[in-house]
């Protein structure tokens, strides 16, 4: 890998890009995920950080050149003000609002707002059920897009457009304005803020977080849980509506990563652990959604990133059915040599840093250990970078430099 004479943003992206397409960096890349740390590891509470991301502004001067990774995970905390004002109850966050902590994680709730003997009525109109039900109902601000009924304001008559007017109609379509002006104030924040990394020398990633369909669907309209039974009692009515979800939200992905000129797309992947569907499952109906939305995703240009939540010891053989060289895949719990032997020359591969042995209770030498026996495994022949398991909460900035020292000393070719 020649890279001298060039930029050191550059550098870092001809770094990650030579691993993408499988062959030998200069060295072994850097690509940790990090969370909340961004904030608590610089006396940040998560409460000030979802209220203020301009907070994290003088965090990234400390960490870049402390740490030094050749790919940036974009410091996003969601803004509180939003989902406050709209009443967004599908997650619990810090502050008076929930009266937590200021130091609580962000969580997800998993809720259903399909039930089991509704699939029919959702495949029969599913935008009218996404707005009457889901949104609705998932903000308390715009409980009156129940009462809106779309084909009814289509129609030549003026006077169709009347229920716009309605008390409760009205409220939550100004309701919804308001909220969109509060996100786009939080999203110009997050721009500037990955345009101040861009401009300290380092490539971003993450600012595009997509779910892949059944992800996407599971989380956002029949519950995880509810989803993966449903797939031992009607599979294919489950994969009807998982298709139709990606004929929208695919083609939508696309254009987002378009307009914001990404270069990758960071897409987790919760849905598809061992614990949570049978190989055969996998491969039938949860693999061939990923897979769709990586062909569209690298037919554009864009490199996906596919975060392998849980255990996947059992789904490496089909994650080889992609482009070569096109793909990222990271793995909070895999066979790693198991992962080299099978996806090694098709598709670059991420891992090999449990995010346990970087917290309270560890040892440098523990951490010096890990790196070392990860890289005898996977460095070999590239196509390897080095991540954590999950994402970088309450991890101690002593293992944090352990880490980044070791892979300077072991990860050189």
């Amino acid at each position: 890998m020649d890279n001298k004479g060039l930029p050191p943003i550059a550098v870092r992206s001809q770094r990650v890009q030579t691993v993408v397409g499988c062959g030998i960096p200069d060295k072994v890349p850097f690509i940790p995920t990090v969370g909340n740390f961004y904030a608590t590891g610089y006396g940040i509470t998560i409460e000030a950080a979802m209220k203020d991301l301009k907070l994290m502004l003088p965090v990234m001067d400390q960490y870049l050149p402390k740490y030094d990774p050749d790919l940036v995970y974009s410091p996003l905390f969601f803004p509180i003000k939003p989902m406050e004002f709209a009443g967004y109850k599908d997650a619990r966050w810090p502050g008076a609002y929930h009266q937590l902590p200021p130091d609580t994680p962000y969580q997800y709730l998993d809720r259903e707002y399909l039930h089991d003997d509704e699939y029919d009525v959702y495949l029969k109109d599913p935008s009218a059920f996404l707005m009457k039900r889901l949104l609705s109902q998932r903000f308390k601000a715009f409980e009156g897009l129940q009462y809106l009924d779309i084909p009814s304001l289509c129609t030549q008559a003026i006077y169709t457009l009347a229920p716009l007017a309605a008390p409760p109609v009205r409220q939550a379509l100004e309701n919804m304005l308001k909220t969109s002006d509060m996100v786009m104030e939080s999203l110009q924040d997050a721009i500037a803020l990955d345009m101040h990394i861009i401009e300290k020398g380092y490539p971003v990633f993450g600012a595009l977080t997509v779910m892949q369909p059944f992800d996407d669907f599971a989380d956002d309209v029949r519950g995880l849980l509810a989803t993966t039974m449903d797939l031992l009692e009607d599979p294919e009515k489950v994969n009807e509506a998982v298709t139709r979800w990606g004929d929208v939200t695919i083609p939508a992905a696309v254009a987002n990563a378009k307009r914001q000129h990404a270069q990758y797309a960071f897409i987790p992947l919760h849905g598809g652990m061992d614990s949570f569907m049978s190989p055969a499952n996998y491969e039938k109906y949860y693999w061939p959604h990923l897979k769709r939305m990586i062909m569209a995703f690298v037919e554009n240009g864009v490199t996906p990133v596919c975060v392998c939540e849980g255990f996947y010891n059992t789904r490496l053989e089909v994650l080889t059915d992609v482009p070569k060289g096109k793909v990222m895949y990271m793995f909070e719990n895999v066979d790693l040599k198991r992962a080299k032997d099978i996806l090694g020359g098709t598709a670059c591969f991420g891992g090999g840093m449990p995010t346990q042995l970087l917290m309270q209770g560890s040892t440098r030498q523990a951490v010096e250990e890990q790196v070392k026996r990860c890289l005898d495994v996977c460095a070999p022949g590239g196509g390897f970078f080095m991540t954590n398991s999950i994402s970088l909460d309450n991890v101690e900035h002593e293992f944090m430099e352990a880490w980044v020292e070791a892979l300077d000393k072991y990860g050189k070719y």
